[in-house]
């Protein structure tokens, strides 16, 4: 027989849900992990929520990791004055290198991780010959 779920539990998977911005997909992820026995989190059993808890911090993690690497991106364009006149990032000029000159010819915040580990790659070789110019 499983184990019912302990409140530290529970209340661990709700905050996870809410930071990643899932807690209205929360019925999708008690059905799944539930293999179709319930759609409540509330019965679920504490196996079923460690599986949700692990698959959002996975989830978390990644998401951390592409802004890491956006924010590589920003702070070069940055050094090489791509910027506005208060100072800000010029995301518009990043946006129109990575549609027309990036390998994958899409905006920077519409790329997942495997394709910015490239674009971080490419636009680092752009930022190395705009450094050697100077």
């Amino acid at each position: 027989m499983q184990k019912k779920h302990t409140k530290s539990t529970f209340l661990r998977m709700i905050m996870l849900l809410n930071d990643t911005k899932e807690f209205a997909r929360r019925h999708d992820y008690a059905f799944r992990h539930s293999h179709e026995r319930t759609e409540s989190t509330k019965d679920l059993y504490d196996d079923e929520m460690l599986a949700i808890i692990k698959e959002l911090e996975d989830t978390f993690k990644i998401q951390d990791q592409c802004d890491t690497m956006r924010k590589k991106i920003i702070s070069k364009a940055h050094q090489m004055f791509w910027e506005l006149p208060g100072g800000k990032a010029d995301m518009w000029r990043i946006d129109q290198w990575c549609i027309n000159q990036g390998p994958y010819k899409k905006a920077l915040n519409k790329h997942v991780y495997k394709e910015l580990v490239v674009v971080v790659s490419v636009f680092d070789t752009v930022y190395k010959h705009y450094m050697s110019k100077i």
